[in-house]
């Protein structure tokens, strides 16, 4: 099976500080059957420019990542840190989607007239489902598209108009799924009555995957929290500074590692000044990340929805904590509480609550070794569940049954 996906956001190199999910899966696609090929195909970003493309991603060949252009060297940095991010930092970006769209709709034919593959698979509902609908319509090819986040409640702003693109490419689609459950309800709001009944009984939920479950790391310190993130507004890391001088003064030890950079970092360095345990690292990936990671016995994931409108779908640092057995606090707009249902591996808080995020966090700091013990155990249990060798299988039978659909 020759598997075409399209994604707006890769990892252009090692280095790069792009999520690298997509990449994973695709190669965890490769792994699980020896007949499939994959070819990731994305918008060029500064970073990928430095490169000449395609390249080869998998040790046999059998992964492949091309890029597109879509505009002026100089604009083409609409998806290196997301879309919406993107244009938040940079208003006037609004006006290279459209150039967007067009580019990745001409970068798609030409990939599939290239080489027909057996289905095209498209992550992100905007652009790349929309964009994938036309060209498979066109060129009578089955897709499929996995809705990560806030890419279809943007289409809101459209009205009406909005409406019927989603139903309309929901209505193509051989499959739809969704990271979590609260994207999957975001994607269903757009339908109503019977329809919504329909659409709800064919979308599935597919998160994407954890890393490899490690049992040999050691537990870090129990006292200490890590959070990994881009720093922005939905990821709430400054609801977790509210919360953290009552951390503090119950647990007078306490440390809160901040890894990441982002628009947001000055702001919240500016709240932590004077606040006592807070250290902001800056970007870190690979070792450095790994190191870091593994000094905090609690992550933390936030998240909140954001004035814009822009909200999580499932937190790679959540999948992260759990492989190597970390406690998670995490709210309930992060779509990681899912992972936290009827397990013992952490707390669910409500978005935007302090209060309640400082109680969580103090409350496993004070646990004993043996409920530490049990929750490494649950959380490692869920992160097995949810490997990509665990989900590659589903999303093979999903692909395979996709390749011989037709609308």
């Amino acid at each position: 099976m020759d598997i075409l996906v399209v994604a707006s956001t890769l990892p252009a190199d090692a280095d790069d500080q792009v999520p690298r999910f997509v990449l994973d899966q695709a190669l965890s696609l490769a792994a699980a059957d020896p007949d499939v090929t994959v070819r990731l195909l994305a918008p060029h970003t500064p970073r990928s420019r430095a490169r000449s493309w395609p390249q080869v991603e998998g040790a046999d060949g059998r992964v492949t990542q091309d890029r597109f252009g879509y505009a002026p060297r100089s604009l083409e940095t609409l998806t290196a840190r997301g879309i919406m991010p993107a244009i938040a930092e940079r208003r006037a970006l609004v006006g290279v989607v459209p150039l967007m769209f067009a580019g990745e709709h001409r970068a798609l034919r030409r990939a599939v007239k290239a080489r027909r593959p057996d289905v095209i698979y498209a992550h992100w509902f905007t652009p790349q489902a929309i964009v994938a609908s036309s060209v498979a319509r066109r060129m009578r090819v089955p897709f499929g598209f996995t809705t990560h986040a806030s890419d279809v409640v943007v289409l809101r702003r459209l009205g009406p108009v909005g409406n019927r693109i989603v139903r309309t490419v929901v209505s193509r689609a051989a499959f739809a799924t969704a990271v979590s459950g609260q994207t999957a309800t975001k994607l269903l709001d757009f339908f109503t009555g019977e329809r919504r009944a329909e659409v709800e009984a064919e979308l599935a939920v597919a998160p994407m995957g954890a890393p490899a479950v490690n049992k040999g790391v050691p537990a870090g310190d129990p006292h200490t929290v890590c959070v990994i993130a881009r720093l922005v507004e939905k990821k709430g890391i400054h609801v977790l500074l509210d919360a953290w001088p009552s951390v503090r003064a119950n647990v007078p030890d306490a440390r809160l590692l901040i890894g990441g950079d982002g628009p947001w970092r000055s702001r919240l360095e500016a709240q932590a000044r004077g606040v006592d345990g807070v250290e902001f690292v800056g970007y870190v990936t690979g070792d450095a990340k790994a190191s870091l990671e593994q000094r905090a016995g609690i992550v933390a994931v936030p998240s909140i929805v954001g004035r814009d409108g822009d909200s999580e779908g499932l937190p790679v640092a959540a999948l992260e904590a759990l492989a190597r057995g970390a406690a998670l606090v995490v709210s309930d707009a992060s779509g990681a509480q899912e992972l936290l249902y009827d397990s013992d591996a952490g707390a669910v808080v409500g978005a935007g609550d302090p209060e309640a995020l400082a109680d969580a966090l103090v409350a496993l700091m004070g646990r004993d070794d043996g409920a530490r013990e049990r929750a490494r155990e649950a959380a490692l249990h869920v992160a097995e569940s949810h490997s990509w060798e665990a989900l590659a299988p589903d999303m093979l039978r999903r692909l395979d049954a996709a390749a011989g659909w037709s609308a």
